[in-house]
């Protein structure tokens, strides 16, 4: 048996788990505190939440920023409480979005015209992961809270600027 092929694969073999475990680390912006980069966890308990207004979703929509900053490079996420009968029109983000369905009753489907024939359902605990750049649009049967996860900096652009709230 070759002594150096051995030590070659026991190395690569090494390395490779290495990799593996750094890529299981979690992002260091995620809980680190930017002044004194300290790692601190990030606890939001739901009497803490704070929903308000955002000028890019339609009225009667509330955002609650759970962590990140929306315009910083790095992890965030944030929940949008939406009325019954709430339709997200079409749009797309900059970045690749995870969204969960908390409660209430949420469809989405993909393309730049909202079409309810091509809603896909997606019950309470449903996700749905849609690529940077990929035209989405959302309709809630009755009031429904969704989490987004992205990593940032996170925007909207609508496929019809007339569905822009922040155009009206």
């Amino acid at each position: 048996m070759n002594t150096t092929t051995s030590e070659n694969s026991a190395v690569a073999l090494l390395t490779f788990m290495f990799a593996v475990g750094l890529a299981a680390l979690p992002a260091k912006s995620i809980a680190a505190d930017s002044e004194s980069k300290e790692h601190k966890p990030s606890i939001v308990q739901a009497s803490e939440m704070q929903w308000t207004d955002s000028p890019a979703l339609p009225a009667g929509m509330k955002v609650c920023i759970l962590y990140g900053d929306m315009k910083k490079a790095e992890p965030i996420g944030f929940r949008i409480k939406i009325p019954a009968g709430g339709i997200i029109a079409p749009h797309t983000h900059p970045v690749h979005e995870r969204v969960t369905v908390i409660s209430g009753a949420f469809a989405m489907g993909e393309g730049e015209k909202f079409d309810k024939a091509v809603l896909k359902e997606m019950p309470v605990g449903s996700v749905a992961v849609f690529p940077k750049g990929c035209p989405m649009f959302g309709f809630a049967k009755e009031e429904t809270i969704i989490q987004v996860n992205a990593e940032g900096p996170w925007g909207i652009t609508y496929i019809n600027a007339a569905d822009d709230p922040r155009k009206k």
